[in-house]
C-alpha cells in the first residue's frame, strides 16, 4: 500500500511487474490537511482515543479488507 499517494499496488512474485490495484484510497491525511498531534491514549486516568491507522487484511474469502485512517471505514476490495 502507498498511503503518500493513496494507492494499493500488487507484484507479481514471478516477473515482478507492478500495477495499481485501486487509486484515490481514503488513507493518510486528506489533501491539504497537515498533520495534529496524536491524542493522548490515557487522559486524566481514564481511557482517550488510540491514534488513527491504516492497515490492509486480507480476509477468509480472498478479498482484502483496507482500514482507511483518513475517514475512518473499512473497504472491502
Amino acid at each position: 500500500m502507498d498511503v503518500e499517494h493513496r494507492r494499493l499496488w500488487s507484484v507479481s512474485l514471478t516477473t515482478g511487474e507492478r500495477r495499481v490495484e485501486a487509486d484515490d484510497l481514503p488513507v493518510g491525511l486528506p489533501p491539504g490537511v497537515g498533520r495534529r498531534p496524536d491524542p493522548a491514549l490515557f487522559a486524566h486516568g481514564g481511557p482517550g482515543l488510540a491514534p488513527r491507522f491504516d492497515g490492509l487484511a486480507a480476509a477468509p474469502d480472498g478479498s482484502l479488507l483496507l482500514s482507511s485512517n483518513g475517514e475512518g471505514t473499512v473497504l472491502r476490495l
